[in-house]
């Protein structure tokens, strides 16, 4: 079972994983992969939900055990 998480946490370790903010559109940033292919789109809340933390986790499996 996955938090709810900061965003300044998300941001961080997207950029940590090689992950590059290609656009923000209203409230949510969009995200591609380091390989370019895998795209995300996080929303620029205070708290980031846990439904969006598990799409964030099928992308990246290796995501920080503080997020559990």
């Amino acid at each position: 079972m996955v938090r709810a998480v900061k965003y300044r946490e998300v941001r961080k370790f997207l950029e940590e994983s090689g992950w590059v903010q290609i656009r923000t559109t209203g409230s949510h940033t969009h995200w591609q992969g380091p390989d370019g292919n895998g795209r995300l789109s996080v929303p620029r809340h205070r708290t980031v939900s846990p439904g969006v933390i598990r799409q964030i986790i099928t992308v990246i499996p290796e995501y920080p055990k503080s997020w559990r």
